[in-house]
């Protein structure tokens, strides 16, 4: 079948979708809704089964997380719980009342017993499933935790928000280990890539700050491109990301070198992207923004290895496979360069040697009709946030 055809249907909703989260092994989708509510389906090309439903939350459901096996499925919301459900059922196995003082935005599963939450006004929490408080509280952040990630090969957990910084903490210490010098800028999304030796983050005014591991005052480079904000950073190998921006379109992005290879997608113009998620076999990306809608785009074939490539002797091989940039992506018009970096439309790049004076724009140059703070202002203004 042709690329970019073998994919299942939208699957459709009748409320706003906050996010999403996919199965480590099955074909599996859970979402948090702006009611309260997370769904469950089963997706495939024949199409989508409806698993379950639960009225989790008395108010929205902002983030939603698979646990490492797939056994049990992590929620939270604005109403400042946390719940744990039954994959299978959907029924509540544990819930935690409470749980922060401002409503919680970000959920990160970091192993079998640990998990992470930020709130509205920036504190983190640390929980142990074995025990019932927080095991650890960090409150260097001023304003909302936009996505958290956790190196395993560092043991740290790193955190981006809208106040601007980057903090990295370990988490059985009870300070920060390192805070970035203030961006700015609202920081919104975050991958680790180079097997963990770079971090990838993007901002609300549609730059992608790359930062060295251990080097987190500053970024040290930068990719220019985005005309909006970026609200979503979904990995594919240690090379290639794809990125969800306020624009509507899924961005493919090689990383060092930093090279602009396509779009994957498009929501449709004013329709931002604010969830990516890859699936368990490399098949499908999976999408959500304002249409309220989870759209399936097919990757499988920049996964594909050229023939006989298998029969190479590798010795760098990993069980990682290879994205393959080159291969088909939607129609679209090229994004040109010309060589002027205060311009959005175009794509560049700082390297470390160059000046740094230019490389942020200061927030209250902002346009007034720039789209709002990603999460909490997103609830009040765009949704009436229940």
């Amino acid at each position: 079948m042709e690329s970019g055809k073998n994919k299942p249907e939208p699957l459709l909703f009748e409320d706003n979708i906050f996010h999403l989260d996919l199965h480590p092994s099955n074909d599996i989708v859970v979402t948090g809704m702006i009611n309260g509510r997370i769904k469950c389906y089963q997706y495939g090309l024949e199409g989508h089964r409806h698993l379950w439903t639960s009225k989790t939350f008395k108010k929205s459901c902002r983030g939603v997380s698979f646990s490492l096996d797939g056994k049990n499925v992590f929620g939270i919301s604005r109403d400042r719980s946390i719940q744990i459900l039954d994959t299978e059922t959907g029924q509540a196995i544990r819930t935690r009342q409470n749980t922060h003082e401002s409503p919680v935005n970000s959920l990160l599963i970091i192993n079998e017993n640990m998990s992470a939450t930020g709130d509205d006004q920036g504190v983190i929490k640390i929980w142990d499933s074995r025990k019932d408080e927080a095991v650890m509280t960090y409150t260097e952040h001023e304003d909302y935790i936009s996505q958290m990630t956790y190196s395993y090969s560092n043991k740290t957990l790193i955190a981006v928000g809208g106040d601007g910084y980057l903090s990295t903490w370990d988490i059985r210490k009870p300070n920060v280990v390192a805070m970035s010098d203030q961006m700015e800028d609202e920081l919104l999304s975050i991958a680790l890539m180079k097997n963990d030796k770079k971090a990838v983050v993007g901002t609300q005014e549609g730059v992608l700050t790359l930062w060295s591991w251990g080097d987190w005052g500053d970024y040290n480079d930068r990719i220019i491109g985005h005309p909006n904000s970026i609200d979503a950073i979904c990995k594919l190998d240690e090379d290639t990301i794809c990125t969800g921006s306020s624009d509507g379109l899924i961005r493919l992005v090689g990383i060092l070198p930093n090279q602009f290879h396509g779009i994957l997608g498009d929501h449709g113009e004013n329709m931002p992207i604010e969830n990516l998620k890859l699936s368990h076999d490399k098949k499908y990306l999976v999408s959500s923004g304002h249409d309220d809608k989870l759209q399936f785009w097919d990757v499988a074939h920049l996964f594909q290895e050229d023939p006989g490539e298998e029969d190479k002797e590798d010795d760098d091989t990993t069980d990682d496979t290879k994205v393959k940039p080159t291969a088909p992506l939607l129609e679209k018009t090229d994004v040109k360069d010309d060589g002027n970096d205060d311009d959005d439309d175009s794509w560049g790049t700082d390297s470390d040697e160059e000046t740094t004076k230019q490389k942020k724009r200061k927030k209250t140059q902002k346009k007034e009709s720039m789209k709002p703070k990603k999460k909490n202002t997103k609830t009040a203004a765009f949704f009436a946030d229940m």
